[in-house]
């Protein structure tokens, strides 16, 4: 060796480069679910004048989805922390292809609500395991902004279907709607398949392992993706309700969980009442066509959660160190504003300021979603984070998602303006945000316990890879500072 190789030799390895594939992937997962899921707000509008329905039952058509998708969610959690997650999303994606044209060819009312409930399953399952998938692809670090790409396309892909469904519903029929939108899914759920499954926790490990070393790796003493083989299925069943519900109490144990939950709760509250009713709201207020008001109400809700969830991802990343608990109150003070902003909205006369109001709403709102999905990352153990997700569904779908919809239509059916309803309901969300507030009294010790439990498992790692001859028996100074 010559003495210009010396240094080489001893410098410490490139830190791991992380592909962004994976999470290419996973956004177009997340497009696709939304596309599919808010295509049904954009075709409201034409639904209520066919079949002459009332507000409580076009909420009622929205909410179906998200009840059904609530009763799935903790066992789809379960499913993401014990099986490959690739192969759960793929046949998620692949089913859903055939299950939306259930929708497009219901005959009546009560059809087009079963088919809405089937599809329910879907997405709980899908959920859970795309966030299992991404927060063991990708470091803490890095977590805001990877789930700012997956959580824009939650806007993106709500604005696209809005505006498609009303688009299509007005141009060939409502049907027409469910049919276009079933396809995408299929193609994307391949791309799924051709995914590596990231190792449980794998992006806790030390930058400088190398992805040689890391598949050399033993499998972690808490992977429990076999368990399942070699048992019967009521077997599989009583233990699996036993783990599950161990892990659930270990959940809503952590104190900046339980916080983190009502801040969801409330977050999504908020978006998915305005979601599904801002078009209506347009079209009976604003002075437009149902196309106009669909067309207008997926951009506002497509552009803005696209500038809103990127800004927010890298605001998060980047600024949260400099407020105790800083991702809580960018999250909390970015949903307040949204609020606000579109109750003085609907007070407005002139049109121009009102959409403009609400884009800056909608901004608003997107900002907060990628900051809020990384704070419940940093507090979960990697080898819960599927039932972490199906928590944080459970709670946002009971309290959120299913009730706005719902909610809202019965108020404005029973005081005779949608207005007036929304004034009565985003009152409760923004006290319900400020409630998250506590959550950055506990975020520091309660992310420390996940930290001090990671490096207690890198250690046993390191001395695996000894053990493996991965590296040097005795440690010398560069694998001393990993």
């Amino acid at each position: 060796m010559t003495a210009a190789e010396g240094p080489a030799d001893s410098a410490p390895p490139a830190p791991r480069r992380y592909p962004l594939w994976p999470l290419t992937v996973m956004a177009l997962v997340a497009l696709v679910d939304q596309v599919d899921v808010s295509v049904a707000r954009g075709v409201l509008p034409t639904l209520e004048d066919e079949w002459g329905l009332s507000d409580t039952q076009l909420g009622a058509i929205v909410s179906v989805f998200v009840f059904v998708s609530t009763l799935a969610a903790v066992p789809a959690g379960y499913v993401a922390d014990h099986f490959r997650r690739t192969r759960v999303i793929g046949w998620t994606l692949l089913s859903w292809s055939g299950l939306i044209l259930l929708s497009a060819t219901a005959v009546n009312y009560a059809n087009l609500l079963v088919a809405r409930a089937l599809m329910g399953v879907g997405q709980a399952v899908d959920d859970p395991a795309s966030t299992s998938y991404l927060a063991d692809s990708y470091p803490a670090r890095m977590r805001a902004r990877v789930f700012a790409w997956q959580q824009v396309s939650f806007f993106v892909g709500g604005g696209i279907g809005l505006a498609l469904g009303g688009a299509i519903a007005q141009a060939w029929g409502w049907r027409w709607a469910f049919a276009v939108v079933g396809v995408p899914g299929a193609l994307v759920a391949f791309a799924v398949f051709a995914l590596r499954e990231p190792r449980r926790g794998e992006a806790e490990l030390p930058d400088t392992m190398t992805w040689d070393e890391i598949t050399a790796l033993p499998p972690r003493e808490v992977d429990r993706s076999t368990g399942a083989e070699g048992v019967s299925f009521a077997q599989f069943t009583r233990l699996a309700a036993t783990e599950l519900v161990s892990q659930l109490r270990m959940i809503f144990g952590i104190r900046t969980m339980r916080y983190v939950l009502v801040g969801v709760g409330a977050l999504l509250f908020t978006v998915a009442g305005i979601g599904t009713w801002l078009a209506i709201y347009h079209d009976r207020y604003s002075g437009m066509t149902e196309a106009q008001a669909t067309v207008l109400t997926g951009g506002t809700l497509g552009i803005g959660g696209l500038v809103g969830t990127l800004a927010g991802g890298w605001f998060s990343d980047h600024f949260h160190h400099r407020w105790k608990g800083g991702r809580i109150v960018i999250v909390v003070w970015s949903s307040v504003l949204c609020a606000v902003l579109f109750m003085v909205s609907f007070a407005i006369d002139p049109v121009g300021v009102r959409i403009a109001l609400q884009f800056a709403g909608v901004t608003a709102a997107a900002g907060a979603a990628p900051g809020l999905r990384a704070t419940m990352l940093d507090v979960v153990p990697p080898e819960s984070r599927g039932v972490g997700a199906s928590a944080m569904a459970l709670t946002t779908s009971v309290f959120g998602q299913a009730l706005a919809p719902l909610l809202v239509g019965w108020i404005s059916d029973v005081t005779g303006s949608l207005v007036a309803a929304f004034y009565i309901v985003f009152p409760p969300v923004i006290v319900g945000l400020l409630l998250l507030l506590r959550a950055r009294h506990t975020l520091e010790a309660d992310a420390q316990a996940i930290i001090t439990a990671i490096v207690e498992e890198n250690q046993k790692l390191e001395a695996e890879r000894r053990q493996l001859g991965l590296i040097d028996a005795a440690p010398d100074e560069t694998s001393a500072t990993r």
